[in-house]
Order: structure tokens, then C-alpha cells, then sequence
């Protein structure tokens, strides 16, 4: 019990995203809310940072990050589907490929995630994303396997794939 109350004692709430966060994180990362005032730009060391890019965790300013469907992300990572928290890193329409990138992945300490949206239309096998870039459906159909890591791993996870020549 006293566990719990010294647990709940080290958690706020973002102000932006009501996520539960450590009291002395700099930023949430879910949203990329910066909790410190005067952080500076990666790229622009004289401009206040507007936000925290949720996959590089590196600060930029208006100029060089964006906020997507409530989530500050970086010019260079704005384009990746991302979902629950989960970024893509790798996608293909054969599931033993994206098994094996899975299985990488793990050996090297992340926690990958296949994503496929199977459904029965007609008597055949329809796969579909649910999502797009940042989470927008967009409604269009892609026959594609989805290997998905937690934000704050992509980094990490396509370093390991480029190692491995999975991707380049």
C-alpha cells in the first residue's frame, strides 16, 4: 500500500495528453510536451524548442517539428504511421519475413509488435492497415505485415535492421 501512494506521489499528469508521467521527466512521451522552460532547438541553439519529437527525443522548435494528432514529432519522423504509442519500421506482404524482423528485434532488447488487420470479405482473405502516417486510416486498403516498436525505439530498431541489411 505504501508502495502504491510513493508511486502515485512520483506521477503528474501532462497537461496536454492527461498521461500519467514521471515527476521529473523533461517531456511526456506520449505527446511530446516539453515540462522545462528554455530548452533549445537541436538545430537552432538561439530558438526556444516548441516540443519534443516522441521517436528521437530530441527538442525542436516551430520550425522544425510539428504537432500530428496531438503528438510533436520532427520534420524527419512526421511521415511514420504511428499508433497506440507504436511506430512502423518495418512493413511486407510476406509474414515470415516480418517474423524474422520481429525476432531480431527482440534479441536485440526491443518489444516488437506484428500488426495485420485480417478480414474475410467475399470468401477471400482481405489484409488492411487501420491506420496510415500518425494514425490517419485515409480508408485505403494495404497488403502489407507491420512490424510496430514503441516510439521511443525506432531509433534503435531501424540501427538494428540497417545492421542486419534489412533495411537500408
Amino acid at each position: 500500500m505504501n508502495e502504491q501512494r510513493e508511486n502515485i506521489e512520483d506521477t503528474l499528469e501532462c497537461s496536454n495528453c492527461k498521461n500519467q508521467v514521471k515527476a521529473d521527466d523533461e517531456f511526456c512521451p506520449e505527446c511530446g510536451t516539453l515540462f522545462e522552460d528554455d530548452v533549445m532547438c537541436s538545430n537552432h541553439t538561439d530558438i526556444v524548442a516548441a516540443g519534443v519529437c516522441i521517436i528521437c527525443c530530441l527538442p525542436f522548435c516551430e520550425n522544425c517539428g510539428e504537432d500530428i494528432n496531438n503528438r510533436f514529432l520532427c520534420h524527419s519522423h512526421s511521415n511514420y504511421e504511428i499508433y497506440q504509442q507504436m511506430a512502423r519500421v518495418y512493413g511486407d506482404l510476406v509474414d515470415t519475413k516480418a517474423q524474422y524482423v520481429k525476432s531480431c528485434l527482440e534479441q536485440a532488447g526491443l518489444h516488437p509488435f506484428i500488426y495485420c488487420k485480417v478480414q474475410p470479405k467475399g470468401g477471400t482473405r482481405l489484409v488492411y492497415t487501420l491506420f496510415e502516417a500518425n494514425g490517419d486510416s485515409g480508408g485505403h486498403i494495404v497488403n502489407e505485415v507491420k512490424v510496430m516498436v514503441p516510439c521511443q525505439e525506432v531509433v534503435t530498431a531501424e540501427e538494428t535492421l540497417r545492421e542486419l541489411k534489412v533495411i537500408i
